[in-house]
């Protein structure tokens, strides 16, 4: 027997019943949602191998989207182990499949891969919480066809964890973010040969390496640089220049197994204790592990 036809398709739905149906989503959302920053990730590769050297994350607009988490963060947020304590709070949003859509198109889609929903691997910046969190996982068919058409868009994410990836955003607070979380390279500059006082934020460069960071912190009574974002290796005797400051120091040293804006870096120690167990004076074959030539 075959289906009524006084009724409309599973599969092709009712585009009335659909409008309706996404408009009272968009007003939900829009009434009890947050706005969010999403930035697309833009994945920057070495050109011959295609390995992933680093993300940089130039773009950012703004959506609402609707807090599913109404408990907390979900079960296992927080674990130790075999690397330490893991903090994993996990967040889950819905957004409208119109709304975006329509920002995509607005925003000249940009450094998105697949335009049609969000991307795994972009970040949402949460004002509640203060927080940049890595989508996971895009659920594209949860409820399952309403009407015979999707109207959301489910988002997994987990809270992010910094690395060298670079931010070119306008936004203050996820700025102030990087500058706090993301790890930095110390540099020790001479105190009697340079003048001038680094930016934070600023771009500075290495005169003889071409090597660039940008600045994290200044301190004019240590004489210390610390840097994020770095591209490459210093190199000590060189000048360290601001761009727009126009500072300028002679680098004395670095240690690139030093991270002072975290108090759980462990690289000194164990490269100190590994360096007591094996001998490194013969050479390596398969290349030399630890710290690089010029620094400490």
């Amino acid at each position: 027997m075959p289906t009524s036809h006084y009724f409309p398709q599973y599969h092709k739905g009712f585009s009335g019943e659909q409008g309706l149906y996404q408009d009272l989503v968009d007003e939900q959302i829009k009434l009890y949602g947050s706005d969010i920053y999403y930035l697309p990730r833009k994945i920057i590769s070495d050109g011959i191998l295609d390995d992933i050297i680093r993300s940089e994350f130039n773009n950012q607009f703004q959506i609402e989207m609707l807090l599913q988490n109404v408990e907390g963060f979900n079960e296992n947020s927080e674990f130790i182990s075999k690397f330490g304590l893991r903090i994993t709070d996990e967040i889950v949003f819905r957004v409208s499949r119109r709304r975006w859509e329509s920002s995509v198109q607005e925003y000249n889609s940009i450094d998105i891969d697949v335009l049609t929903r969000p991307n795994e691997g972009d970040l949402l910046y949460y004002p509640l919480t203060q927080d940049l969190y890595e989508i996971k996982f895009v659920n594209k068919e949860n409820p399952f066809y309403q009407f015979g058409e999707i109207q959301f868009f489910k988002l997994t994410a987990e809270l992010y964890e910094m690395g060298s990836d670079e931010f070119n955003v306008p936004v203050s607070e996820i700025v102030e973010t990087e500058l706090e979380l993301d790890p930095s390279l110390t540099l020790v500059l001479q105190e009697l040969n340079g003048t001038g006082t680094y930016e934070v934020g600023e771009l500075v460069t290495g005169s003889t390496s071409g090597t660039t960071g940008r600045v994290a912190s200044w301190n004019g009574t240590t004489f210390k640089l610390e840097t994020i974002n770095n591209n490459g290796d210093f190199t000590v005797g060189e000048s360290i220049t601001g761009s727009s400051s126009s500072a300028a120091y002679t680098l004395t040293s670095f240690d690139t197994l030093s991270i002072d804006n975290t108090n759980y870096d462990q690289n000194r120690e164990l490269e100190n204790s590994g360096d007591d167990i094996i001998d490194w004076t013969e050479g390596n074959p398969f290349g030399e592990y630890g710290n690089f030539t010029g620094s400490i």
